[in-house]
């Protein structure tokens, strides 16, 4: 009902996420509280129509304070006075990848490792690009699924080194990077995992690909054809 009612009183909201006994009061600092076991709270997380406004960074699609605090009023005249109501952006969990890439012979360099980044970040957030379809909450993202993207794209001829890394901040303040994983998972019902920028001028995270030269592809082939 929560979110039925959200999305007919206010267009300007695609997505709406109703937590019953659920306590999210995160603050700037990104330090604040999260308790999925807190009788009386409902969370209300929102995502913005991306189609109806222009937003800074699609990558993230924050609701605007103003917006937040006329949801709360509108659905403050309609709860019972026990409910304890948080209404919220959610929390976005970065996702990059790490490894060294060989381009088939006659691919520049330059151009196919910006493309291939800019892929990857699509592939990863759909939704920030025209006719990608909505964010959703919570979910997992395999290393396997993004191997086998990045080995189909027809500019790739092989890679290697493959690392994927999961970024959250605790909402104790804490920064956790954790690398080398074979799965991402978001880590709470509030996250939305999200693609690093692919653009390396405005991001100071982006997805790291280093490019096999033709001497290093050559090296290492000579090592694999030595005899031991």
């Amino acid at each position: 009902d929560y979110e039925r009612l959200v999305l007919e009183a206010f267009p300007q909201i695609y997505k709406v996420k109703c937590l019953n006994h659920t306590k999210y009061e995160p603050t700037e600092s990104s330090k604040g509280v999260y308790r999925e076991l807190a009788p009386g709270h409902v969370t209300i997380v929102t995502v913005p129509n991306q189609q109806i406004q222009n937003l800074r960074d699609p990558l993230r699609p924050y609701t605007s304070l103003g917006v937040l605090l006329e949801i709360e009023q509108f659905l403050r005249k309609r709860l019972s006075c026990f409910v304890r109501l948080h209404v919220k952006n959610p929390q976005f969990e970065p996702v990059r990848v790490s490894f060294k890439v060989r381009f088939y012979p006659g691919f520049d360099e330059a151009f196919y490792t910006k493309s291939l980044r800019e892929e990857i970040t699509r592939f990863l957030s759909p939704w920030a690009f025209p006719g990608g379809g909505s964010p959703s909450f919570g979910g997992k993202i395999y290393k396997s699924t993004l191997i086998n993207f990045v080995e189909e794209r027809p500019y790739v001829d092989y890679i290697t080194n493959f690392q994927l890394f999961h970024h959250i901040t605790d909402f104790d303040g804490v920064d956790r990077r954790h690398t080398d994983l074979n799965e991402v998972e978001a880590s709470t019902a509030v996250s939305i995992l999200v693609s690093v920028p692919a653009d390396t001028a405005l991001a100071k995270d982006t997805h790291d690909i280093q490019v096999i030269t033709t001497a290093e592809a050559q090296v290492s082939k000579e090592k694999c054809t030595c005899e031991p």
